[in-house]
């Protein structure tokens, strides 16, 4: 993990791939993607571009087929709260998109990463469903979505909050403090 990385040049980064990815939707390799995996194709890309910059200080020029593991398989599992058809698109997405590139003649070893990427494809899917894989945020965001929270409602996010953090200051049944054990077995 990357101490510290550029803001600057990271927004750098994301510009050149977003352009990149405007460019790859209007590829053959786009088209043959399902209507699911065009739906989540950018934010794939614009995530997986994000963290291998902030996670492993990588910009596009430099990705390898390890790093590409290491955010597939549990950053983006640990970070990205995302339904089940995100993860299910990432490999299919990168794949097309490392190929895209390889035609271009954008990222030297894209052909390389295209094939890293399919062979963790059921990985990446199963590493995203367990909740141990996943980060303390992404816990809490997930718990808003399963009891209905709209989490970009921000009045909605703070009732979930508070209700949340009354759930957490409870004691846990059959449970006492040492405290008040102490005092009662006096």
């Amino acid at each position: 993990m990357v101490e510290e990385y550029s803001e600057k040049e990271l927004n750098k980064i994301l510009d050149k791939v977003y352009e990149w990815g405007v460019e790859f939707s209007k590829s053959k390799y786009f088209e043959e993607l399902t209507e699911e995996q065009k739906r989540e194709s950018e934010s794939v890309v614009m995530f997986f571009t994000e963290y291998m910059y902030t996670h492993s200080g990588l910009p596009p020029e430099k990705w390898d087929s390890k790093e590409l593991r290491e955010c597939c398989m549990h950053t983006l599992p640990r970070k990205v709260t995302a339904q089940e058809s995100f993860f299910k698109s990432v490999a299919p997405v990168l794949s097309a998109f490392f190929t895209f590139l390889a035609e271009k003649g954008l990222i030297r070893n894209a052909p390389v990463l295209a094939e890293s990427v399919k062979e963790i494809d059921k990985q990446i899917v199963k590493n995203a469903s367990k909740p141990e894989n996943w980060g303390m945020a992404k816990t809490f965001a997930m718990a808003a979505l399963k009891a209905g929270v709209d989490v970009t409602n921000e009045e909605e996010m703070q009732k979930f909050v508070e209700q949340y953090n009354r759930q957490l200051s409870k004691p846990k049944k059959g449970k006492e403090s040492k405290h008040k054990r102490r005092r009662r077995t006096r």
